[in-house]
């Protein structure tokens, strides 16, 4: 593994260009993936990576070939919210079947459409026995921590 953490992000709209913007502040990690069922969105997004030289990301054309990848130790999922639990379970699957060898997942909000969803999302990335992470900073604002931490309602 090199010194740096090599990132693939699944998806290619708004939420990966924005998390792209945001990686020009992240240290010693890369992005060198973008999977998108529309391969042209794919290269263009990765070109946006480039641009922004936040990695030098490529366009995969599956996700399974992403997670073989050996530069990718992580995968951001940014796609559409109808599409999580499939690009979970296509993650998942090819960690089973011994075709990657991630670190772990990050996932964007939200992690699924309901409480079934998201059940879901959480028994197969602990199947697999990846890192998870949830990308939500919401609960970190100011105004939002006492309703969560001790069931006030935020002024």
């Amino acid at each position: 593994m090199s010194s740096k953490l090599g990132v693939g992000f699944i998806g290619s709209g708004f939420v990966a260009k924005f998390h792209l913007q945001a990686w020009r502040g992240v240290r010693d990690a890369d992005v060198l993936g973008i999977y998108s069922p529309n391969a042209e969105h794919a290269a263009a997004t990765a070109a946006v990576a480039r641009d922004l030289r936040v990695g030098n990301a490529r366009p995969f054309n599956s996700i399974e070939e992403m997670v073989a990848a050996p530069e990718i130790d992580c995968v951001w999922l940014c796609g559409p919210n109808h599409q999580r639990l499939q690009n979970m379970q296509a993650i998942c699957d090819a960690i089973d079947a011994g075709k990657g060898e991630l670190i772990g997942i990050a996932c964007e909000k939200p992690l699924a459409r309901n409480v079934a969803e998201a059940k879901r999302m959480v028994e197969m990335v602990e199947r697999s026995e990846l890192l998870h992470g949830y990308l939500e900073d919401q609960i970190f604002a100011p105004s939002v921590t006492p309703a969560i931490f001790f069931g006030t309602t935020p002024s």
